[in-house]
């Protein structure tokens, strides 16, 4: 089976280590997140050895992410988790089986909405998704998750990012 990794498969499992049993896929930005000497090392292995491959995703996945996590208030998501994402919405699209490997909530929470398998490596797995909304902390006027501001048009207060329900 195909696992689309995050760096924190890798960073977070200390006895983490490529075999032929799976195939093992990410990004170059996600690869770029492998600073320290062990997964460094490691990485630089799997690669030598193809059981590690990096993937680009396209530039349409690439968009339609970048989109959707404005629309949902998913402003907090890192380039390079931005592109493992499209990079599992590109396998999708094509009917590829995959598991998509991630401790970070917002990368599950995301998959979910866009109904991708994932599994975690330490964390666990989140339960429910959650969108996120924008609210102004003095007068409660909502915005919606794309809203640029930081103040308040209304009456100059803090805007805060919240759960939406």
């Amino acid at each position: 089976m195909i696992h689309l990794i995050d760096s924190a498969a890798v960073l977070n499992n200390p006895g983490f280590s490529f075999s032929d049993e799976h195939r093992f896929i990410t990004t170059p930005l996600i690869a770029d997140e492998f600073r320290d000497m062990r997964s460094r090392h490691l990485v630089a292995n799997a690669l030598k050895n193809d059981l590690l491959l990096l993937a680009e995703p396209s530039k349409e996945s690439l968009v339609r992410i970048k989109a959707l996590a404005s629309e949902h208030g998913f402003e907090k998501l890192s380039k390079p988790d931005i592109s493992l994402l499209a990079l599992a919405l590109d396998f999708k699209n094509k009917g590829k089986e995959f598991l998509l490997i991630s401790d970070d909530y917002s990368v599950q929470n995301f998959a979910k909405l866009l109904g991708i398998k994932f599994d975690s490596v330490i964390r666990g797995k989140i339960e429910k998704t959650i969108s996120f909304k924008k609210r102004c902390k003095g007068c409660g006027k909502q915005f919606p998750g794309t809203f640029p501001g930081k103040e308040c048009p209304e009456c100059g207060s803090r805007i805060v990012r919240e759960p939406s329900p």
